[in-house]
């Protein structure tokens, strides 16, 4: 695959419209129609929005990686978990109402969150209101975690119908421009960086 270069963006907004132009230059270049290239910006404003729900400044390396129609729109970043960061995922936590985790991307940002909390402290939210057995139907290791949406998604599923919290999660789901267009999201977090991919083929 081939990577572009790499824009720096913060949490404050800097950055995020170079990396958009970026974006849509990039889809241009692979022969994306008008249509799927307003879906590839759509998925990085998403992403960038995720960025911006985190409570305290952060700084991410944002850049894609291509292959003729193939695009993976990635992220990374370091992420210090502030005691502001830690009140806003611990309110969303104990209540699963909060601001923070309302939808599918708020419920990913308090999923991250929870990764990056010490796995004793996140275990009462690993569950994610039962939503799944593992963090969002990831595995959570000693150091590292990783979640697909696509295995979330076959999970919440097979549980559509169930009513309560599968049926919540389905609807996000549904509702959701990212599990909508995207054909997965991978989230790794190893330590104090956190890694997001965006997969999407024309």
């Amino acid at each position: 695959m081939k990577k572009t270069a790499v824009i720096t963006v913060t949490s404050e907004g800097q950055g995020i419209e170079e990396a958009l132009s970026m974006t849509e230059r990039v889809g241009r270049e692979a022969g994306l129609d008008r249509k799927s290239n307003l879906h590839l910006r759509l998925l990085s404003e998403e992403m960038f929005g995720l960025l911006r729900g985190i409570a305290g400044g952060v700084e991410a390396s944002y850049w894609l990686e291509t292959e003729d129609k193939n695009f993976e729109i990635k992220m990374s970043a370091d992420v210090k978990m502030t005691s502001e960061m830690k009140e806003q995922f611990l309110a969303a936590s104990k209540s699963g109402k909060n601001e923070a985790a309302r939808g599918f991307m708020g419920r990913v940002r308090v999923m991250i969150a929870g990764f990056l909390l010490s796995a004793k402290e996140a275990l009462p939210y690993a569950m994610i209101n039962s939503a799944a057995s593992m963090p969002m139907g990831g595995y959570a290791g000693e150091s590292s975690s990783v979640w697909s949406m696509s295995l979330y998604k076959a999970e919440m599923a097979k549980r559509s119908g169930e009513g309560g919290e599968a049926d919540e999660a389905w609807d996000e789901l549904e509702k959701s421009i990212v599990a909508n267009i995207a054909d997965d999201v991978k989230v790794g977090v190893r330590g104090n960086r956190v890694e997001l991919t965006v997969v999407k083929a024309f």
